[in-house]
């Protein structure tokens, strides 16, 4: 019996040492919060985080900016949500202001349940900001602030995740450049590129003035050139990062390529213009934003701006670094970006580079043949079906060149003789290149007219020290593709074009007689830089 008595009394403490602990454990307030609401899926969002008094400084905001109400409907969200401590930290300028309280509140919050214990795989989530943040939940880290996952609770319309740094806004890049950067050569550069255009499909006609005009009211749009040209900084959904030179790189790049970047006949304008400077700095600008995100801690050397242009990363000329929303803003004081880089050989694939075939005459009849050995596996014929009249030729329409010249090569095979259709291999086939002008309807965007050869080529063979000779003819007379890596022994060298602005290129490729194709592979302009 004593036994008994024995076990019952050790039974008897056991409980007692519960009890005990659990009374203990009650004192923290979000403990007993626990205790008493069991079963958290009975109440929202808002509700529970207002239960605890830790977040009562996030909980205000949620109320004077009528988030509050939205976390207490049946809509399903995730908030990341900071204690008072991390609000503490929070700078005073960012809640100045009931919109930028609003952002706040909203940059904490996404639609849909996400949890830091369950979840797996980085993403990049849209808070009700509309800003894009890097969730991590295998680091359990969200734009870089901490969660505690042992602190993570659902609630009847979603998922509550406590971090211990508040999760402040940040500017995209453009909203950098235009709000806050230092003001400098290349940042004031950027922003004189925004106008105000007029919107005339939305502006409503009130009447007419008394020169028998049209009065509208007027809606007006604000366009900026690099964002509608060259990439849109201000999109929250790209990685980006913006290189800001300083005045003195921005000076030095715009000294050394003037001469290779100028949309004015170089020819009758020795200096640049005001469009020219524009145009210049423009191409500048455009490599210093590089495709990816990349902090001041990357390891690579080099960064591929969005048009594929390889810059210098130097990291002991970094001056400041800002993250943005959608990327990094570096500020440098070297940054020079090699001619060899920048501009590069241009290869145009003929069939995926044919602008026209239908001109003042003849009877075109194009072809795009299939060829294991040609470039990119195809290559382009145009016969011409007319029994008497010269073929005028096809235009072919190429990239952006600068001001400068380019030594040019076909790849070209004549395995059918002087016509496709009716095909005589004993035949040479003879062609012409130049560049021309081409006009369109401004309306309709037709071709309104294709001038006659406005650039001939200057014949120069492979040996650069021989006399210039004027002519534009190309013998054809490789009847039979080499293997495509051997591609360059096909080419035949055209000599030079003299690029006296930077524009467009559009080649016209004819025959030389009535009843004669024409044909090509690919042209491959190479650039001669002269120092």
């Amino acid at each position: 019996m004593s036994k008994k008595i024995e076990n019952m009394n050790n039974y008897k403490n056991l409980i007692l040492i519960f009890v005990l602990l659990f009374a203990f454990a009650c004192e923290n307030p979000w403990d007993e919060h626990v205790k008493v609401n069991e079963n958290v899926l009975q109440e929202t969002i808002g509700d529970y985080l207002s239960a605890n008094n830790d977040f009562s400084s996030f909980v205000s905001l949620l109320e004077s900016t009528g988030m509050y109400e939205l976390l207490s409907s049946s809509v399903i969200y995730t908030v990341w949500a900071p204690n008072n401590a991390a609000m503490e930290a929070v700078d005073a300028n960012l809640l100045d202001t009931d919109e930028k309280k609003k952002l706040f509140v909203q940059n904490h919050i996404a639609f849909g349940s996400f949890s830091a214990n369950s979840d797996k795989s980085f993403s990049r989530i849209k808070m009700r900001s509309g800003k894009l943040l890097d969730y991590n939940p295998n680091e359990a880290s969200i734009d870089g602030a901490t969660i505690l996952t042992e602190l993570e609770a659902e609630a009847q319309n979603g998922t509550i995740q406590i971090i211990e740094k508040a999760l402040s806004p940040r500017y995209s890049i453009w909203e950098h450049i235009e709000l806050e950067a230092a003001d400098n050569k290349f940042i004031n550069f950027l922003n004189s590129l925004t106008t105000e255009i007029f919107y005339e499909d939305s502006s409503i006609q009130i009447g007419i003035n008394e020169s028998g005009k049209p009065v509208y009211d007027s809606v007006w749009i604000v366009q900026n050139a690099f964002l509608e040209n060259v990439v849109d900084l201000s999109n929250e959904n790209i990685r980006a990062t913006m290189l800001i030179p300083s005045d003195e790189v921005f000076e030095s790049e715009f000294n050394k390529y003037q001469k290779y970047y100028r949309i004015e006949d170089k020819r009758n304008n020795p200096d640049p213009s005001a469009r020219d400077s524009v145009y210049i700095k423009l191409m500048i600008a455009r490599d210093m934003a590089i495709s990816g995100s990349f902090s001041n801690t990357e390891t690579a050397d080099t960064l591929l701006s969005f048009y594929n242009v390889k810059v210098p990363f130097i990291k002991n000329a970094i001056t400041q670094t800002t993250k943005a929303s959608n990327g990094f803003v570096h500020y440098l004081n070297d940054c020079p970006v090699k001619i060899t880089d920048k501009i590069k050989p241009i290869l145009m694939e003929a069939e995926n580079h044919v602008y026209s075939t239908y001109m003042s005459a003849g009877t075109p009849n194009p072809y795009f043949r299939l060829r294991d050995e040609a470039s990119n596996g195809m290559d382009f014929i145009c016969d011409n079906a007319h029994n008497s009249q010269l073929l005028s030729g096809v235009v072919f329409a190429g990239p952006v060149t600068a001001s400068i010249k380019y030594r040019v090569k076909i790849r070209a095979i004549n395995d059918f003789g002087k016509s496709y259709r009716r095909q005589d291999t004993s035949v040479v086939l003879i062609q012409k290149l130049g560049t021309v002008t081409v006009s369109r309807d401004k309306i309709t965007g037709q071709i309104t007219t294709i001038s006659e050869v406005t650039n001939p080529l200057n014949y120069k063979n492979t040996s650069f020290g021989t006399p210039d000779v004027n002519s534009d003819t190309i013998f054809v007379t490789k009847n039979e593709y080499s293997p495509a890596n051997q591609a360059i022994t096909d080419e035949i060298d055209l000599g030079f074009y003299e690029f006296n602005r930077s524009d467009n290129v559009f080649l016209r490729l004819s025959p030389l007689a009535s009843q004669m194709a024409v044909t090509a592979d690919y042209f491959r302009l190479v650039p001669i830089i002269e120092e």
